[in-house]
Formats: C-alpha cells, structure tokens, sequence
C-alpha cells in the first residue's frame, strides 16, 4: 500500500510538472484503475450506450484470467479499483471472486441494485469491496422507470434495505452509497430518496446527467443549471458546458480496461475512439508509458476543447451534488 500513496503522490508532481513546467513525467502505473466486469445490462436506459445497445464487445464478460493478470500487474501501485465500466457489473457470473482479486486496492462498484437478494447482500457484506453506488433515481415507480428503462423499483428499494440490514447484521464495513441521476423528471423526488437513504444508513449523492445526443438534451435538462453539462445556445441548440479546465488530470491518474483488455484513457470514451493498446498483447506498463498514450496526453493538453470526448466532460466543473 506504501508503493501505491508513492505512485499516487507521484502521479499529482507528474502532472503539475507537466502543466506548469512542460516536463514530461509520468507515473509507473495509474494509481486508479477502472476494470469493465461487464458490457451487457439488464436495464435500456435512454442515454446509456449499452442500454441502447451500442456497445460492441468480442465479450460479454472480462474473463477471469485476464482480470487476473491486471490485478497482478496493478498489485502495489494502484490505490483505487474501479470495478464497473459501461455494464452492469453483477451480471458476471464470476463477480464475487473477480473481487476477491482486487482486495487490497479498495475496490469499488457501481451497480443498478437489481441483483441485491439474500445471498449478494452476505457475499457483499463479507467481501472486500470498499463501497458499492446503487442507482435509485426516483421515489416511486413512475418517475424511477423514466430513465431507468424495464428497471424494477420495488426490487430495487427492497434489496437497498436488505443489504443495508445485512451489512449491520455482519458488522461489515462495506459503505453503500445512493446514487441519484438528476434530470427534468425526477428532480422533484431528490429530497425523497435522500431521506429514503437516511432511514437505512446509506450515503446520498446527487449525479449530473450525461446526454448522447445534445439535439435531445432539452428533455433532461434540469431546472437548476449548475446540474447540467448542457446550456442552450443564443441559436436554441443544446451544447455541452464549457469547462475552464486546462489539461485534464486523469491522463496522469487513470485509466478504463474493458472487458476485451483494451485500455482506454477515460470513461468519456463510450466507442472506443481512442484504443491506446489491448492487455491480450502488451503490458499495463508499456501501453500506459507508450508512445500512444503520451501523444494523446500531449493532446489534451495542448487543447483538450479539440479532443472529442473532452467535449461533454465535466473535468472542472462540479459532477456530484448532495
């Protein structure tokens, strides 16, 4: 764990190096790593692109070895395991002991709480998960489904508990946190599910929302602007919210493996626009310090308003509201 707060106080010098003084650094390896357990979900969320069923993977699921290999060769350095990606990470058939291999880096997942029955809630509570982000975007059935497409609100409200009474139960310190996706629908409900995830000892936070296509970013906007990565324009066209950012930290700090082994640079990459390299064929080690990599770092930050999946980033801005 030492070598991981190095790696990651490295990784901050690295970076202002870079910004301020032009040097190029970086870190031996991302102190933070993103792993996509899986690229399937059982919900179609409009502004997903796996619910819309865009998202193109040789494999469903990340095979057990090749999660191996990536915690092996993360071991030690990374300080943060980020065990979702663009599907829903509990539709692995092997998620439980996927998560066993990530102990000791603080894994995290981010789940859509469709799958919390008797056995998950024990399995969860005794594993090494750190913390787990259950999606709950609405206080009733109505408002819930209208983002969270052929979701299930009731199994989703009724595993929240349970896990909730079962982490108390087993004296786990796993921490649940509810996850509220704001949009012009739901905002009415927020206060709700926030008190909702107070009854049962759960953290709250409120996320803004991502649109695919800003020609339809008028339907979610919400009422409070400081909520949305969209302004309409003085022609009536939605766009995405500058930032007044400047270089982009996470090309220092982090990086997105899919469920194909193919490391991408950031979540923002939806399609796969930028491969910088596939773990079936190089090491983490030499695709993150490759050529590849440090010419998309240059990139970003030369301008990062040219790069195309910096342009609805909210690298800057505020993300997460309580």
């Amino acid at each position: 764990m030492a070598h991981g707060y190095l790696n990651a106080s490295y990784s901050v010098f690295s970076y202002a190096a870079k910004r301020y003084g032009g040097i190029r650094a970086i870190p031996p390896l991302p102190p933070a790593i993103s792993v996509e357990l899986s690229s399937v979900c059982n919900l179609a969320c409009p502004e997903c692109v796996t619910g819309l069923g865009l998202t193109k993977r040789a494999n469903s699921f990340i095979g057990y070895d090749l999660a191996a290999e990536i915690a092996s060769q993360s071991g030690g350095r990374v300080l943060s395991a980020w065990l979702s990606f663009q599907g829903e990470p509990m539709m692995h058939p092997e998620f439980f002991r996927i998560t066993e291999l990530f102990a000791g880096m603080n894994p995290v997942i981010s789940t859509n709480g469709h799958f919390l029955n008797i056995e998950n809630c024990r399995r969860l509570a005794a594993s090494p998960l750190k913390k787990i982000i259950i999606s709950l975007d609405g206080a009733t059935p109505e408002v819930y489904t209208l983002y969270r497409k052929e979701g299930d609100h009731a199994v989703v409200m009724e595993g929240i508990r349970r896990l909730s009474g079962t982490i108390r139960e087993m004296k786990s310190k796993l921490k649940v946190v509810i996850q509220f996706l704001v949009h012009r629908g739901n905002e009415h409900e927020a206060e709700a599910v926030s008190s909702f995830a107070r009854s049962v000892g759960a953290g709250f936070r409120v996320k803004s929302m991502q649109v695919l296509d800003p020609a339809g970013a008028g339907k979610w906007v919400t009422s409070d602007p400081r909520k949305s990565r969209w302004v309409k324009g003085d022609d009536g066209a939605w766009r995405a919210a500058e930032s007044s950012a400047r270089g982009c930290f996470r090309m220092w700090s982090s990086v997105v493996i899919t469920a194909d082994g193919d490391v991408i640079p950031c979540c923002y990459d939806k399609e796969l626009r930028h491969v910088m390299g596939n773990l079936e064929r190089q090491t983490l080690s030499a695709i993150w310090k490759g050529e590849r990599y440090n010419s998309f770092r240059e990139k970003v930050m030369s301008n990062r308003r040219q790069v195309d999946i910096c342009s609805a980033c909210p690298e800057g801005r505020r993300l997460f509201f309580k």
